[in-house]
């Protein structure tokens, strides 16, 4: 009974990645705890990576993307086709108008 209650509470943990784009088309995802520049590369990685804890691999359970009003639209657009490579249709994606700043915790 136990492990079944451990293993549901693994299953449930939140795995949630934020990622912005600015205006000169610069990626932002939080990873580990903070806001980090990161490459469309990276990008891909992190969202098949999840979240871990050592051997305890989550996967992603929801993307927000944020992007400042002047972000160009080919970055957004790899952005999507990156994102769709991993499972996450446009359709899963929360799209919002951002500042620029780093975001607070969703």
């Amino acid at each position: 009974m136990l492990a079944a209650l451990l293993a549901l509470g693994i299953l449930s943990n939140p795995c949630p990645m934020t990622i912005g784009i600015t205006r000169d088309g610069a990626l932002y995802v939080n990873r580990m705890g903070g806001w980090y520049k990161t490459s469309l590369q990276s990008l891909d990685g992190d969202l098949r990576g999840g979240c871990y804890n050592d051997a305890n691999p989550t996967p992603v359970t929801s993307v927000r993307l944020l992007l400042v009003a002047e972000a160009p639209k080919s970055k957004v657009d790899l952005v999507f086709s990156i994102l769709k490579k991993d499972g996450w249709s446009r359709d899963k994606v929360s799209v919002e108008s951002w500042d620029g700043k780093a975001p607070t915790p969703h």
